[in-house]
């Protein structure tokens, strides 16, 4: 490929110097975000292994609900990983990276916590 054609494409072929100013911000913002993320799906997580126990000492089969809950976790937490490593989101800083991600998976999480709290209803 020519080089200036892979330059216009994807940027310079070689790593940039890190710059750190005014990313401090956006690692906090992703902080903040990620433990929002991870307190919700780790209640839920508490949830299901509280009904699998349970179920299991009531002598019931939990083997369909560990997975539906272990696949649903799976993709909730894929997808925004999946999403920084698209080349658009590679260009970004890492603190970016993680709150690009961490914004992706904040939705999906209060989507299964108000899909399991409705769920009953």
């Amino acid at each position: 490929m020519n080089p200036e054609s892979y330059t216009a494409l994807y940027g310079p072929g070689h790593p940039q110097p890190v710059s750190r100013r005014g990313q401090t911000g956006a690692a906090v913002l992703a902080g903040v975000v990620w433990a929002v993320v991870s307190v919700l799906l780790g209640g839920q997580a508490t949830m299901v292994l509280v009904a699998v126990f349970v179920g299991a000492a009531a002598g019931e089969p939990v083997g369909g609900l560990l997975l539906g809950s272990t696949l649903i976790g799976t993709v909730a937490l894929g997808a925004p990983v999946a999403l920084t490593f698209l080349p658009p989101a590679r260009r970004l800083s890492v603190p970016a990276r993680f709150l690009l991600a961490g914004g992706v998976a904040l939705p999906i999480a209060l989507g299964i916590v108000a899909w399991v709290a409705t769920r009953g209803r």
